[in-house]
């Protein structure tokens, strides 16, 4: 059974392994259908998973709608975290990190969800132009409100996220309790600062990516991800995962999040599955920790490398979810905080 642990400062428990959702209703090749999701979720609960992670933007809002069916019975038992920000309208006026985008989206979530409040609420990522007041006054009115429980940081820098636990702090506002980030054991950029921050101002981590996509499971066919296109820095610990997985008799998978689960406290990986079979798997596997000596094999695999999330929130791609249009708006002269 998975074990429960507290989501940093707060009294909110969290499973040891939160369930992600962006294959729920996805039509593309590893994406799920609604039966197979909601079998996927029995499968989390009954392994004694309790923390749901998913987005309005999530096959259009369908994964909300998922997550919201199944909760419907049990929503006591269950920890239900979404985000903001993202948005798959080109509107100019959708999506980002304003008060406004904030208050709309928790209304969408709610009535996808069928709930009556988010016990977890992100911001999806930092879209450089919204002030941290702003924000965290929003978010402290919706839990004020009810609406929301707690408030957390995804894709945001370590500078930016800092300054937000301090004003909030300061100015006696709802905490930010946990961050929100990619990291695995070929991704090991966070290192520099994420980690290093969220330990210092006891915030947990959720992490994303756990396995690379699949890449760092072994398998010969993972669904997002081509192998012939992987970078040097992700084969060279696939391979190396395969090299430990043979001299110790764990999969490459197991390896890979067990290191992750083992390497800091408050480190919560963010699992998804694509049929309930890989599911049970991946439970199955993450339930015995790995020995010292392994896990010091798998950690000497890579280093900390390039500085997250920088590269991908300033994408073109994550620009146009928060903007709109990019180009219609005039940006600040330096980056707002």
């Amino acid at each position: 059974m998975l074990g429960q642990t507290l989501v940093g400062r707060s009294g909110l428990r969290s499973s040891e392994i939160a369930l992600g959702t962006m294959t729920f209703g996805d039509g593309r090749n590893w994406g799920c259908p609604a039966e197979a999701a909601q079998e996927i979720m029995t499968r989390f609960v009954e392994a004694g998973g309790t923390t749901i992670d998913t987005a309005p933007n999530y096959a259009n809002g369908l994964g909300e709608e998922i997550v919201g069916a199944f909760a419907r019975g049990r929503r006591e038992e269950l920890v239900l975290s979404t985000k903001y920000t993202a948005s798959s309208s080109a509107h100019p006026l959708a999506g980002g990190n304003s008060r406004r985008s904030m208050i709309q989206s928790v209304e969408g979530s709610l009535r996808r969800l069928d709930t009556d409040r988010i016990d977890l609420l992100w911001l999806h990522f930092w879209d450089f132009t919204t002030p941290l007041e702003e924000i965290l006054r929003a978010a402290d009115d919706l839990v004020s409100s009810g609406k929301i429980l707690y408030f957390g940081l995804s894709g945001t820098p370590a500078w930016l996220a800092s300054r937000a636990v301090t004003i909030a702090e300061q100015q006696r506002r709802a905490p930010v309790v946990a961050v929100q980030l990619e990291y695995n054991a070929a991704s090991r950029g966070v290192e520099r600062d994420l980690l290093p921050m969220a330990d210092a101002l006891d915030l947990a981590c959720f992490c994303w990516g756990p396995l690379a996509a699949g890449a760092l499971t072994g398998s010969e066919q993972p669904q997002r991800q081509n192998l012939d296109k992987l970078s040097p820095a992700l084969r060279a610990v696939r391979d190396g995962l395969l090299v430990i997985a043979a001299e110790t008799g764990h999969s490459p998978r197991k390896l890979a999040l067990r290191w992750l689960m083992q390497s800091g406290k408050g480190r919560i990986p963010i699992l998804g599955a694509r049929t309930p079979e890989q599911a049970s798997q991946i439970l199955a596997e993450a339930g015995e920790p790995i020995d010292t000596e392994t896990f010091a094999k798998v950690d000497a695999l890579a280093e900390a490398g390039t500085l997250f999330p920088t590269p991908l929130i300033r994408s073109s791609y994550l620009r146009k979810f928060a903007l709109g249009n990019p180009a219609l708006l005039s940006e600040p002269d330096r980056p707002r905080s």
